[in-house]
């Protein structure tokens, strides 16, 4: 007899058996892809930027908080290659904080839902906190270079900016500490009208820099005038020359310290001066041959004197000559010498002579003597044969002095060809005595002759001097 409901109970049977498959290859499959790709627990590589949410009003930061967060986080490996910093947010929540220090916990949250935060450095944050405090202040006007101003030229009226005065922004500390607010402008090489926009600072009784607080506007006009009193006047000043040089030389500059000067004086008498006053003296240069230097007052109206800051101070000007040699040329010929030939060997010159270049002072050139001149040929560590060798020139300058102030510009030609052989053994020659001396038995006493050298021949030089000497 067949049970009711056989059939039906075998198939939720059969159901029951494939549920429980599913669900085992299920499980299989997700402990497979665990294994594959398992969770890993690191610091994450870069810091995440820390944000502030619900700062209060009226209040500002006087320290330095931490401004990023280092996280240690656990996630999927796959996950780790697309996190970047934007897959992060830390903040900090500073909702009803007041006035002092405080400390903050610091939260960092992710995007990825499947990554979980496992720790944070720091785990919180000191801020301390002051009320802001906003007061207006003048604004100061330095002229850091009023020592440039010409004597006889002023600041008149003194300059003022635009705005007159600025806020001072910050917190109360810092504020408390800004004993000035200070724009600064130079006025190097001005005359007339100045303007300038200039960025005024916050100092403190140190003159320190108060980088707390914040000035609005941060930059301010400035404008003035330097006007010229109508009883002062800048003129230039001509040093007067006289005499001539020794020969030879000339005057190659003049300079006179200062070069300008501030004159002042009744008001009709300096309008009508000339922009120019001459030395009242003059600096002799007759026979001169080196730099002169003289103090020498100036030639100005009655009435009128050099304005100076020390009433102690000279009020003449010093002229400075400078005496310079007029430089020239000259060409001459000078015989060619050998030195320093190896014993026992004589040496054949392919030229008897040079043409040597001299330049230098013409005074020097003028008294020129060729005996104080060597032209040579140096044959030292060289043997028999052809050589080309460089010629040279030595002035004498131990017999005078004044040589060494030519220059040797040049020599031609610049390498002649020297011929090196052995110098001939001589041969004795008999002689009277020396046939009565052999009559008695006794041998002849052998000498040598050379032939005699020639004198070298000298040549006066030409002198060429440069134009104008």
């Amino acid at each position: 007899m067949t049970k009711s409901g056989g059939p039906r109970r075998k198939f939720i049977d059969n159901i029951g058996t494939v549920s429980l498959a599913l669900v085992l290859a299920v499980v299989i499959w997700v402990y497979a892809m665990y294994q594959n790709d398992r969770p890993q627990t690191a610091w994450f590589p870069e810091a995440i930027p820390i944000e502030v949410v619900n700062a209060p009003s009226g209040l500002e930061v006087v320290n330095n908080p931490a401004q990023s967060a280092r996280v240690q986080i656990k996630a999927f490996a796959s996950s780790w290659n697309s996190l970047t910093v934007d897959s992060f947010r830390a903040t900090v929540d500073w909702r009803n904080l007041k006035e002092g220090l405080h400390s903050v916990p610091v939260k960092v949250t992710s995007s990825d839902g499947t990554v979980t935060i496992v720790s944070t450095q720091p785990e919180s944050i000191y801020v301390q906190l002051e009320p802001v405090r906003k007061v207006p202040m003048e604004v100061a006007i330095e002229i850091t270079d009023r020592d440039s101003i010409p004597l006889g030229y002023t600041i008149d009226p003194p300059p003022e900016s635009e705005p007159r005065f600025v806020s001072v922004e910050g917190p109360a500390s810092a504020v408390e500490r800004v004993t000035s607010i200070v724009a600064a402008v130079s006025v190097g090489g001005e005359r007339e009208h100045v303007e300038r926009t200039v960025e005024p600072r916050a100092l403190d009784e140190k003159g320190q820099v108060v980088r707390e607080v914040r000035l609005s506007p941060q930059t301010v006009e400035i404008s003035f005038d330097i006007e010229k009193k109508l009883n002062y006047r800048e003129v230039a000043v001509r040093a007067l020359i006289t005499g001539q040089p020794a020969r030879g030389y000339f005057v190659s500059s003049v300079e006179v310290h200062p070069a300008t000067v501030t004159v002042s004086g009744p008001p009709a008498i300096v309008a009508e001066m000339p922009g120019l006053v001459t030395t009242d003296g003059e600096v002799d240069t007759t026979g001169a041959t080196s730099m002169l230097a003289k103090r020498l007052p100036l030639q100005l109206p009655p009435g009128v004197s050099v304005l100076s800051e020390d009433e102690n101070e000279l009020q003449d000007v010093l002229v400075t000559v400078e005496i310079d040699p007029v430089v020239g040329g000259a060409t001459v010929e000078l015989p060619i010498q050998t030195r320093k030939i190896q014993d026992g060997l004589q040496a054949k010159l392919s030229v008897p002579s040079v043409d040597v270049i001299l330049t230098g002072p013409a005074v020097v050139l003028d008294d020129l003597q060729l005996d104080l001149l060597s032209a040579y040929v140096d044959l030292s560590g060289l043997g028999v044969g052809k050589h080309q060798v460089k010629t040279m020139v030595d002035p004498m300058v131990s017999q005078n002095e004044e040589l060494a102030d030519l220059t040797v510009t040049s020599i031609s030609p610049a390498y002649i060809e020297v011929v090196i052989t052995e110098a001939p053994t001589p041969t004795p020659e008999p002689t009277a005595a020396s046939d009565a001396t052999s009559s008695s038995g006794r041998q002849p006493t052998p000498t040598s002759t050379a032939p005699p050298l020639a004198a070298p021949t000298r040549t006066q030089p030409t002198v060429t001097t440069a134009p104008g000497s």
